[in-house]
């Protein structure tokens, strides 16, 4: 009688199992996030350099530049870079990477600010970044220190590239 009993309770619990189930379905949302856009401003230039290779020559925050330029050349200017099209109150890393040419090596140094925040950074290294409520555009001053590897020529025109980067945290 009691393996009837048994048998029976087993068969109702595997035939009404359903019976005490249920269910509900719930959503997952997020929201679209544009990628900021870069604008250079104004060019960075060192203005003349000796042509001698390991002359260098370093530009500070101000467009001072001290070494082995010639400080009175009219060409001399701090680069820009606007970052745009940010979120507000977003958490960022900035990373400014110089690079190497033919023929020279340029190390920069950067201060990115909205008017609210400041950072500066140093070459290759992330400097942590918050935009304001107003997601203003963000201003990046470029400078820092350039060498000669390789000799240049009298009257040449020679560049090295250098990478703006913003990854959200």
């Amino acid at each position: 009688m009691n393996k009837k009993l048994l048998f029976s309770a087993a068969l109702l619990a595997a035939t009404s199992s359903s019976i005490f189930a249920s269910s509900d379905t719930f959503q997952a949302t997020i929201s679209g996030w544009s990628e900021p856009t870069f604008a250079q401003t104004s060019a960075l230039n060192f203005g003349k350099i000796r042509l001698a290779a390991t002359s260098s020559c370093t530009m500070d925050n101000a467009g001072a530049v001290t070494g082995d330029c010639d400080a009175s050349d009219a060409n001399i200017q701090i680069g820009g870079v606007t970052v745009s099209g940010l979120a507000p109150n977003s958490a960022m890393n900035i990373t400014v990477t110089g690079s190497s040419s033919a023929n020279l090596t340029f190390e920069p140094v950067t201060t990115a600010t909205d008017g609210t925040s400041s950072a500066t950074t140093a070459d290759g290294v992330a400097s942590a970044f918050t935009t304001d409520a107003s997601a203003t555009d963000i201003t990046i001053s470029v400078y820092g220190t350039m060498t000669v590897d390789n000799a240049l020529t009298a009257d040449g025109n020679y560049s090295v590239d250098y990478t703006v980067d913003v990854s959200f945290q």
